[in-house]
Parts: C-alpha cells; structure tokens; sequence
C-alpha cells in the first residue's frame, strides 16, 4: 500500500511539475523580446525622421516590427501607432492599425499608413478623418 502512494505521489507530483515548467516556457516565448525600447533616426531629403518603440522584433534581415507606443517624428509632423513594420533595407515603413498624424493644425486619424520614397511620401490607409483646428 505504501509503495502504491509513493508512486502515485510521484507521478502526481511530475504531472504538476511537468505543467509549470510549460507554463513558464510559454510565458518566456511570449515576453521574448529582440530589441527593448528601440529607437533610430532616418534621413530623407528635408528632414530626419526619428522613430522610437517599446518593443522591437526581426521578421528577416530587412524589416522590424516595431510594437507598442511606435511612434515616428521631425521638426515637422508626428505620426503615432502600435505595430508598424520597419524595412531598414528600403527605408520604408507600413502599419495596418490605428494611425494619428499631427502636423501644425491638421490631424489625420487613419486605419494604418505607409511611408515610402524612403521618408519623402506617406500614404494614409483605409478609412480616414482628416481634423483641421
């Protein structure tokens, strides 16, 4: 009989322990991060365009996906979002979330943009409201 709780016990015992180290494992996965509080400056014709982020994960070589708080500014407009795909190899940058750009008196709320010509033409996505104060 006490053999029989032993092993009981130790396969109740592995069973549990088998599920918190799952549990931690994918908490690890889920926090991994490959970049903390990323932020880099792109130089275009007129202006430099500093971009900064909470997180920041590589997809390949070229592009970054940037999350949380992703935000692009210069002297003369911002542009806020919460995941934005970085190409570092093209200068190019695209979200397809909730977008706010601020430039002087004119802001654009949008579903996503896309800034190409490395820097020099940004394309608003979906549906958009343009609020001129």
């Amino acid at each position: 009989m006490l053999v029989f709780f032993c092993i009981c016990f130790y396969f109740f015992f592995k069973y549990f322990q088998s599920n918190i180290e799952k549990e931690i494992t994918n908490i690890i996965k889920e926090t991994q991060v490959d970049i903390i509080n990323p932020k880099f400056t792109i130089n275009t014709k007129g202006e430099g365009i500093t971009i900064s982020a909470n997180e920041g994960h590589f997809l390949n070589d070229n592009e970054i996906l940037l999350k949380k708080n992703v935000k692009f500014f210069s002297d003369n407009f911002n542009i806020e979002s919460e995941d934005v795909i970085f190409n570092k190899k093209n200068m190019t940058a695209s979200s397809k979330n909730s977008s706010k750009f601020i430039s002087g008196k004119a802001t654009i709320l949008s579903i996503g943009f896309e800034i190409i010509d490395n820097g020099n033409k940004i394309n608003f996505n979906g549906k958009s409201k343009i609020i001129i104060k």
